[in-house]
């Protein structure tokens, strides 16, 4: 696989940095201290909502490997995996402003559409 650093913005990976320290942070708090995380999340009385193997399991695992592949593609400061990346952040940060649209929970949901926006722009300007 051929290296294609030089075709990755800094802005990009400065951003993709920032993201994934707080991808990362939100997945461990989840993990660890879940209702300090999500205390305000109408479904948090609900049996099993703070469960591992519900709802917030599958939050922490989704975070933690965002974190974790973000991590891996910086490192190897390759364009093409940094573009994957970006198109799973697309998907991932789309998904979660029409969830937290339909949940009426407008503040996640402008962050990540503003995610959403700003990742879209990035992956444009990757030429691998």
């Amino acid at each position: 696989m051929v290296n294609n650093s030089t075709t990755v913005p800094k802005w990009i990976t400065i951003y993709l940095w920032i993201t994934a320290f707080i991808t990362l942070g939100a997945s461990l708090a989840g993990y660890f201290k879940p209702d300090a995380l999500l205390g305000t999340w109408e479904a948090i009385s609900a049996a099993g909502a703070l469960s591992l193997a519900g709802p917030l399991g599958l939050f922490v695992s989704r975070n933690f490997a965002t974190a974790v592949v973000t991590i891996f593609a910086l490192v190897k400061n390759n364009a093409a995996m940094i573009k994957l990346v970006l198109l799973l952040r697309i998907v991932s940060d789309g998904l979660d402003l029409v969830n937290n649209l339909m949940a009426g929970n407008m503040p996640v949901a402008i962050m990540g559409g503003v995610m959403c926006l700003i990742e879209i722009f990035a992956f444009t300007k990757i030429k691998a």
